[in-house]
């Protein structure tokens, strides 16, 4: 691998994005951060978009994006889909929320029943984060008991004690285990007396993509009913992966299911399903479980919802897989072809990359020993007309096309060589 001497990264950032410059800073002076959103946070500062329209992003200085982040795999049908504009629109002129029922809600809940086995019933809120807290307040309304298990490195939203165990951490109502392994299955047994509920993800999304060994879920089923506690399936980012979620590939069949993102179309989405009897905790009637607010269930969101999940068949979800397939290839293939060392791994239509080797099990996204190069070909990738996540991974959406994915490889192509480029980049090797 031969280093090129040139202009640093950054300085090519800030020659295309002054702009942004400005208004980061504008932002600063009224917001602790001026996405609102810390994960979107990257030196020396985010580009702020304008517009948004199928698979591209317009920053304020006019620069076009490939967007392969699909606001951290949610947007499927890319931005501005024009089915769910037009239904929102006309949704919009009868009335954007109410405090009673709504017919798309149905609709939405009906779809979501019909293509997911283990749910029963579904109810709805605003993020994945207030489906964690609907989830957890079902398992400790079912059982009793107050405290959750949950896998090192998974995330389930940004409240306090998930956000704890995120990072490998117990807190006052957690415990936490290795993901994927019989420590997990065993603090099932050893912290039964205390667990309303089991929370894990099919695949682990801040985690990089790791997946559980066949036979795992199966054992903490098992475990979960030997001590009476509810079996959580996260599947938040992977029901995009089959028409079932990623349950249905691996043949798991949880007590509670928790998702957002793409079925709320690129709106505001949370929802949690699964069977009758715990569902039914919440209805005001016959449980004692509290499920409210504001704006749970409003009819631009369903509206939106219900056109993104009927639109995503399993025929489209094969393409974008495999669409993504060819992008890991073409990843390999470069990094080989400019003597790079690089792993990845896909599921589906998500891919990740890597800079070191990461083994089978959980990459913690903050203190992965690539961070420095990771951060590095973001940039890259920015300067070179792709707008990928923080983590060094992207997904693929319905928006694209063969076309596109043609330019994405060769866009992919010229980040890394923008990477090598980089008079940073060997000290960012060297820490890896």
């Amino acid at each position: 691998m031969t280093m090129r001497n040139s202009a640093s990264l950054e300085a090519t950032y800030l020659a295309r994005t002054p702009n942004s410059a400005a208004f980061e800073a504008r932002g600063l002076a009224s917001l602790p951060i001026t996405s609102s959103r810390g994960i979107s946070f990257h030196p020396p500062y985010p580009v702020t978009i304008d517009h948004a329209k199928g698979p591209f992003l317009h920053d304020i200085d006019g620069n076009r994006y490939i967007d392969l982040g699909s606001n951290f795999f949610s947007m499927i049908h890319g931005y501005a889909y024009q089915p769910i504009t037009d239904a929102v629109t006309a949704q919009l002129a009868r009335g954007s929320v109410w405090s009673a029922n709504n017919a798309p809600q149905v609709d939405l809940a009906e779809q979501i029943v019909a293509r997911v086995p283990s749910i029963e019933k579904v109810l709805f809120n605003n993020s994945g984060t207030e489906a964690f807290n609907l989830a957890l307040n079902i398992c400790r309304g079912a059982t009793g008991r107050y405290k959750f298990l949950m896998a090192e490195g998974g995330y389930h939203g940004s409240m306090f004690d998930p956000s704890l165990g995120s990072k490998g951490l117990p807190g006052p109502s957690h415990f936490v285990a290795p993901y994927g392994t019989d420590a997990f299955v065993a603090a099932i047994r050893a912290h039964g007396s205390h667990l309303a509920g089991v929370f894990v993800e099919g695949i682990m999304g801040s985690g990089a993509f790791a997946q559980a060994e066949p036979g795992f879920f199966d054992k903490v089923k098992q475990a979960c009913a030997e001590v009476g506690t509810v079996f959580v399936l996260d599947e938040v980012i992977s029901l995009r992966v089959a028409e079932g979620g990623y349950q249905s590939l691996a043949g798991i069949t949880p007590d509670l299911t928790m998702m957002g993102k793409i079925i709320g179309g690129g709106f505001p989405i949370g929802g949690v399903g699964g069977r009758k009897d715990l569902m039914d905790l919440t209805n005001p009637s016959t449980g004692h479980v509290l499920a409210s607010g504001t704006f749970s269930g409003n009819p631009l969101s369903m509206v939106a919802g219900g056109l993104s999940v009927r639109h995503l068949t399993q025929a489209k979800i094969d393409q974008i897989g495999a669409w993504a397939t060819r992008i890991e290839a073409a990843i390999v293939a470069k990094c080989a072809a400019i003597g790079l060392k690089v792993w990845t791994r896909r599921v589906g239509s998500l891919v990740a990359w890597f800079f070191h080797d990461p083994g089978p099990g959980v990459v913690y996204g903050g203190t992965r020993p690539d961070l420095a190069m990771v951060k590095r070909h973001q940039l890259a990738m920015l300067v070179s007309g792709l707008f990928p996540t923080p983590r060094a991974a992207l997904a693929t959406s319905t928006a694209m096309s063969d076309a596109l994915v043609d330019e994405i490889i060769e866009r992919i192509g010229a980040s890394f060589d923008a990477l090598l480029a980089d008079p940073a980049t060997e000290t960012a090797l060297a820490r890896t």
